[in-house]
């Protein structure tokens, strides 16, 4: 691949992440990369990616490259849900068992974009989050702040960065009506 051109954008910049959602590697079927962005997801019969409802400002998306001849990121996805109750418990449990099979993520940022995590068009199916952490911390006291909490952290390594999705996708996941998500 040849050396582009990038232009600086001048436009307003917000960090963070709004929504994330998560689905077995083994749910999807297949995507449809167009122009560098993910134009058709096609879930196998009724599977979807289901949201998990993290915590206001705790979504983040980590990655960090190295290389040389070869080259690598390790990307991380780490979230917190509040509040342990029998469906936390539940949901957790969920990740944890389809971990060891790979997890494919969508983030959704601040800036109204969304992107495609754990599968590279390159390879056809990529590297999907294959590790997962999690801690919980009750606090001792009632004014705790970001107590009573459980830290999710899913890792992948791959040589590729994660995908955006088109305009009309990126529209229907933010407006709530991709078909092939469970809100």
């Amino acid at each position: 691949m040849a050396i582009i051109a990038y232009a600086r954008s001048c436009s307003r910049n917000t960090p963070g992440n709004s929504k994330v959602f998560l689905t077995e590697i083994a749910s999807m079927t297949s995507f449809t990369i167009t122009s560098g962005e993910v134009s058709a997801v096609t879930p196998n019969a009724t599977a979807k990616f289901h949201q998990y409802g993290a915590d206001m400002d705790t979504i983040q998306m980590t990655s960090e490259g190295k290389g040389g001849a070869t080259y690598n990121q390790t990307q991380n996805l780490i979230f917190k849900m509040s509040k342990k109750t029998k469906t936390l418990i539940a949901a957790l449990d969920a990740l944890r068992d389809a971990v060891p099979c790979g997890l494919l993520a969508i983030r959704q940022d601040n800036n109204g974009q969304c992107f495609l995590l754990g599968w590279s068009a390159a390879d056809g199916n990529g590297r999907p989050f294959t590790q997962m952490t999690d801690t919980f911390d009750s606090g001792t006291k009632p004014d705790d702040e970001g107590a009573n909490a459980c830290t999710v952290t899913l890792t992948r390594m791959g040589g590729y960065d994660e995908i955006p999705f088109d305009a009309t996708l990126t529209a229907a996941i933010v407006g709530g009506t991709a078909t092939f998500i469970a809100y």
